[in-house]
This record gives C-alpha cells, structure tokens and sequence, in this order.
C-alpha cells in the first residue's frame, strides 16, 4: 500500500507525538493507546478501496447534523491512511469508545481527523483531532492532496 512520500510528510507537518502538535497539556487515558484490541477494526484504505461495510450517509445529512453512528475516525501515519469507526467500544477507556491513539498505539502519525462516507461516494472531513490534527492552511490542503492521491473525491468540512 501507497506509504507517504517524504514531501508529503514535510506539507503534512512531519510525524508528531498525541497532543504533541496541539501543545496540549493532556496525557494519553487508560486504554486508549491500546491497538491489538482494535486491529481488525481498523482498515487501512491507502490503496484507495475500501473496506466493504462501510457506513454510507446522505451528503445533506452528513453537512446538516455530522452524525456520530457513521462517523469514522482517520489517521495519516507512516503506513499509509487508516480508519476505524468512532463508535467502536472501548469499555475499559474513560470515553468507552476508540479514538485516534487506539488506531497509532500512542505512536506518532502526521495528521488526524473524522470523516464520513457520502451516498454521493465522495468523503467528507475534518481535521478535528486533540492528538494529531492540522493546525495550519497548508497541513489541511496537504490532508485533501493526500486524500486525493489516492483517489479518493473529498471535501473539507469544519
């Protein structure tokens, strides 16, 4: 699978610990580092295809409301593009569900954000991640490049 090159690590911020960009004071919860428990949830999708139980939302919905039960959490690291759905339990984590670090194992990726697949089979997203989401113009639009060079249409959402 299509791994990042190195420019599109340097536009995409470099690889970051959690929080590491964000200069949060926070620190990792119990369990939410875990990755083995979640492995097989998590869908790397760098080849462009994807996994084939995927939640698909009207576009007008997805704008309108960005609705949880089909919201997936993404991740650029050094493998490529993974994804994993938000609402996946995670009973022994504070939140009970995954979040970013369950998909990196607390490691450091380049970006991170939510996203939702449209009927009109193009992909939402955002970049709204505490741990590793972009903090400048040019990290969002390297996010969307990336995106793309996979084959992927996708538009930006807040």
């Amino acid at each position: 699978m299509p791994k990042p090159s190195i420019i599109e690590i340097e536009n995409l911020g470099g690889f970051v610990l959690p929080f590491e960009r964000q200069n949060f004071q926070r620190k990792i919860g119990k369990r939410e580092n875990i990755f083995e428990d979640f492995k097989t949830a998590i869908s790397n999708i760098s080849n462009g295809k994807l996994p084939n139980q995927i939640i698909k939302t009207s576009t007008s919905t997805i704008l309108d409301e960005q609705p949880f039960e089909s919201k997936y959490l993404w991740v650029i690291d050094a493998e490529g593009l993974k994804i994993i759905l938000e609402n996946t339990l995670n009973p022994k984590a504070e939140r009970e569900i995954i979040c970013h670090t369950n998909i990196t194992g607390g490691k450091k990726a380049l970006q991170g954000g939510e996203l939702w697949f449209g009927t009109d089979n193009k992909i939402y997203l955002n970049n709204k991640s505490g741990r590793y989401g972009a903090t400048t113009l040019n990290q969002r639009n390297a996010v969307l490049d990336y995106f793309q060079s996979i084959g992927f249409e996708v538009i930006q959402i807040l």
